[in-house]
């Protein structure tokens, strides 16, 4: 198990490098994106033949999977940035979440209950009718690559405003992935299954809400509270110990996994890069969660040797410690959409006052 993970994440890590180049070769982004879906949709049938359970067969199987998943990802996502607006990149970000998270709670709860053969097959139809509506939907003007600058991994890495966003974002991947063990060891095992599908679901409505937010306050705020929000429910568990408390974390922590998928994952990246060619930006903000997941793996055996109530005592410090970065971090969404906002929101409630007073 623990070698597969590893050979499907560092597959994952390796071919989103080799996708973020190879981008470039292709007649255009939507051609590149369409060839990714279509092995994508073939990928999961390979699990079929894992009947046998032979290491090396399920050590190829693990690495074509991390293939099919890195080698397109930052492309999807710099598709969407450079298919968004400023002024709506939040709530289009929201929207995306909201229904990508409820299609994963939904195919997660038919995987629960299906075999392998069967889960294998959903996988790749579920890959495969993504490929159709992109190939339907797909927008019929790409980006336009020569009117947007290449950057080199330095340049993007030593960008302050980069590096403002960046340093929280891991800081919240590390504390969340190393953190995890710990509370599923503390709920138990019966109650800890429970705790995904749950925040499925709050995070797929937290991000349709930070998304409507995020338009409207800016990104940098919703990221803070998304922060704060986390480090309460970290310093919940460590101080009381109740189901109370387990069912208060697993709403924070859906609400701060919604806010964070919706900025690290779609919104931020793209308004960091600007005019520039987004792969880079996206693979870098997307390193942190995938190394971080198997970080979790190696970490999950030594569990029981930690101290729980010091664990999230340390987690809610760190978590708030992160926030110190964010204060310095420019504020992405330009302050003249937040004042227009803020100005039509005054506008439209004095009409109805003034509507109201007209009745009477």
């Amino acid at each position: 198990m623990l070698a597969a993970f590893g050979v499907h994440c560092a597959a994952a890590v390796g071919f989103a490098i080799v996708g973020a180049a190879l981008v470039k070769r292709f007649p255009s982004r939507d051609a590149f994106l369409a060839v990714w879906m279509f092995v994508g949709s073939i990928a999961p049938t390979l699990m079929v033949t894992l009947k046998t359970f032979n290491i090396t067969y399920i050590l190829l199987v693990s690495f074509l999977l991390g293939f099919s998943l890195g080698s397109g990802f930052p492309s999807c996502l710099a598709y969407f940035g450079d298919h968004s607006t400023v002024e709506n990149r939040g709530w289009l970000a929201g929207i995306t979440f909201f229904a990508s998270g409820l299609c994963t709670l939904f195919i997660d709860l038919i995987l629960s209950f299906s075999t392998l053969v069967v889960g294998a097959l959903i996988l790749a139809a579920w890959r495969g009718i993504g490929l159709f509506l992109f190939l339907l939907a797909r927008s019929k003007q790409d980006y336009h690559k020569e009117t947007m600058t290449d950057v080199s991994y330095r340049s993007v890495l030593l960008a302050r405003s980069f590096l403002l966003y960046l340093v929280p974002w891991v800081m919240f991947c590390l504390i969340n992935f190393l953190e995890r063990p710990v509370v599923n060891f503390l709920l138990g095992e019966d109650f800890a299954s429970f705790v995904p599908i749950a925040e499925y679901g709050i995070g797929s409505f937290a991000a349709l809400m930070g998304g409507w937010f995020a338009d409207s306050v800016g990104r940098k705020r919703i990221v803070i509270v998304g922060f704060i929000t986390l480090g309460i429910g970290y310093a919940v568990l460590g101080l009381f110990q109740s189901i109370l408390s387990w069912y208060l974390y697993i709403i924070l922590d859906g609400v701060a996994w919604g806010i964070f998928s919706l900025i690290f994952y779609l919104v931020i990246w793209s308004e960091l890069a600007g005019n520039r060619i987004k792969e880079k930006y996206y693979l870098i903000g997307i390193l942190p969660f995938l190394i971080s997941s198997y970080i979790e793996i190696l970490f999950t055996p030594y569990t029981k040797l930690i101290d729980v109530s010091a664990a999230f005592s340390l987690a809610s410090f760190f978590l708030f410690l992160a926030v110190l970065p964010l204060m310095y971090a420019p504020e992405t969404l330009p302050e003249r959409k937040i004042e227009l906002r803020r100005l039509r929101n005054y506008v439209e409630a004095a009409k109805k006052v003034r509507e109201k007073y007209i009745e009477k």
